[in-house]
């Protein structure tokens, strides 16, 4: 199972909250599809801001929050990662996760 720190691999951080060594079970950019142990990638999209979904996604059992925009209230027990670009993000993540395929 991949961590949080080996997906980032190649992502440009800005800045990273919380721990980076937790284990992942998923990556998703719609906050309908998370489940325990997920990663949500939060993408500014023309018609919604998955930034609005960001609480959502941690009730849902998000472990970990990709975004551009850091949450105004930070979660003790979440990790949250701010990217300059988080479709650019997510295509890098995405690419680990699944062992480079």
């Amino acid at each position: 199972m991949s961590t949080i720190q080996n997906i980032l691999y190649k992502v440009k951080l800005l800045a990273v909250q919380g721990d980076t060594n937790l284990p992942v079970s998923s990556i998703h950019i719609d906050s309908r599809e998370v489940q325990s142990g997920s990663v949500f990638v939060a993408i500014k999209g023309t018609a919604t801001d998955g930034h609005q979904f960001i609480e959502t996604a941690i009730q849902k059992g998000a472990v970990a929050i990709v975004c551009e925009e850091l949450p105004s209230i930070l979660k003790n027990n979440i990790t949250y990662v701010q990217v300059a670009n988080t479709q650019e993000a997510v295509a890098y993540m995405a690419h680990q996760f699944y062992d480079e395929p």
